[in-house]
């Protein structure tokens, strides 16, 4: 699988399951079914998505930001440190009300993938 088709397929699969949750109200189970499909990829394709995730830690939507940050967790994606950086800078300056909450998250997976 060619590196832009992998990138495209996480992207279709994480909108469908993203909306697929939202409707039924279960956000865990989009992490569930996003964290099999992630182990499921070839090694090649794992750098793709990685790459992908460490993307989303800097989006404006709330919900790949999320998910980006639940799944680097789990799979200790040590790639993502660089992102993470940028997203704990920008949340440190932030005054928006949840900026502390998400700082604190993403200072503790820092520390864990360090």
């Amino acid at each position: 699988m060619s590196e832009r088709t992998a990138r495209e397929d996480w992207e279709r699969l994480w909108a469908r399951i993203d909306a697929e949750s939202k409707a039924a109200k279960l956000s865990q189970g989009a992490l569930s079914e996003l964290s099999a499909y992630y182990l499921s990829l070839s090694t090649a394709e794992r750098r793709v998505v990685d790459a992908v995730l460490a993307e989303w830690v800097l989006s404006d939507n709330e919900s790949k930001r999320f998910d980006s940050l639940a799944l680097i967790d789990a799979h200790e994606i040590r790639s993502a440190l660089p992102g993470l950086a940028k997203l704990r800078e920008r949340l440190g300056r932030s005054r928006a009300p949840g900026a502390p909450f998400e700082l604190a998250k993403v200072e503790r997976i820092v520390k864990s993938l360090s």
